[in-house]
């Protein structure tokens, strides 16, 4: 194998582009990179969240920074090899969704963590990789998993 195929090409500064994928990047608050880094916080600066499940970045900077699956405290569930966690501070994952559609034909955990966001238990700026609230993402899973089942609603 080529090490060129593997390694991260520079990044271009204002870029909003994967260094290593190409991938379009959502911004991502410093927050939540400093919450989820292993060891040392990075500095604080703009990151870009890359959600490409093949690329082992998942977030990066205009300056160069990148931090990949391998340097974060969770394995973001939309990467390949991961849990498959679809809620991170509740640890619900995609298996579990399977589980009750698979059994019932419905699942309650779109209603469940709603319920626990309502009544303020959550961390997700901290917690989900995102920085964003779970809610929509679970929904989208639901309904993938549903179509994919043959589940009618």
């Amino acid at each position: 194998m080529s090490e060129a195929c593997c390694s991260v090409a520079p990044a271009v500064p204002g870029g909003s582009s994967c260094p290593a994928s190409g991938f379009q990047g959502k911004p991502v608050d410093w927050t939540t990179v400093a919450a989820l880094a292993k060891g040392r916080v990075p500095l604080k600066q703009e990151f870009r969240l890359c959600r490409d499940a093949e690329c082992e970045v998942v977030y990066y900077d205009s300056k160069g920074t990148v931090l990949s699956a391998s340097e974060l405290n969770v394995q973001p569930g939309f990467k390949n090899g991961s849990s498959g966690l679809v809620c991170y501070c509740f640890l619900h994952t995609k298996a579990d969704i399977e589980r009750q559609l698979d059994g019932t034909g419905k699942t309650n955990l779109f209603e469940s963590i709603k319920s626990e966001v309502k009544a303020g238990n959550c961390a997700c700026e901290v917690r989900n990789p995102s920085g964003k609230c779970c809610l929509g993402e679970v929904q989208q899973t639901i309904r993938s998993l549903e179509k994919g089942m043959g589940v009618t609603v």
